[in-house]
């Protein structure tokens, strides 16, 4: 998007988190749906949910050709999450969920992050069990999104 990123992502930053239809909507804001972690077609297990960062004017034309992974779905926009926000979710008193953002810049997108979990330490990927956590966790992603913003 013809910006320079740091390798580390700003707690004041806010990543993007593009929005397909109808499967990442729910009574017109995002739903916790829009935060799971996904075995690509290419078979690469995700171990952080993709966001991207930068200029927010850029990201339709940036994200045109993103194919939706859940059949009848269509890429329809984004939410905005700050990633302060994101790093101060809290799922238990315990606090044995701790959430981050990286960078994972590619040759195609030096824009592109992903927002990272780990439960008692353990790294939460596409083929972890579904838990109460990872439940909490994407309803708190979901409800600290911005509307969201059509393409």
């Amino acid at each position: 998007m013809g910006e320079e990123f740091s390798e580390i992502v700003s707690s004041e930053e806010n990543v993007a988190r593009i929005i397909f239809s109808p499967s990442f909507i729910f009574g017109g804001r995002v739903s916790p749906t829009a935060f799971r972690w996904e075995i690509l077609p290419s078979g690469t297990v995700e171990d952080y949910i993709s966001v991207l960062r930068g200029n927010t004017s850029k990201l339709d034309a940036a994200t045109r050709f993103f194919k939706a992974r859940n059949k009848g779905d269509s890429r329809y926009g984004y939410a905005l999450l700050n990633v302060s926000d994101i790093r101060n979710i809290k799922i238990l008193p315990n606090n044995n969920v701790s959430v981050d953002v990286k960078s994972y810049p590619s040759k195609t997108f030096p824009f592109h992050a992903g927002i990272i979990a780990d439960i008692d330490g353990k790294r939460v990927t596409a083929v972890t069990d579904i838990t109460p956590e990872i439940m909490m966790l994407q309803k708190r992603l979901a409800m600290i999104c911005s509307e969201i913003v059509k393409f």
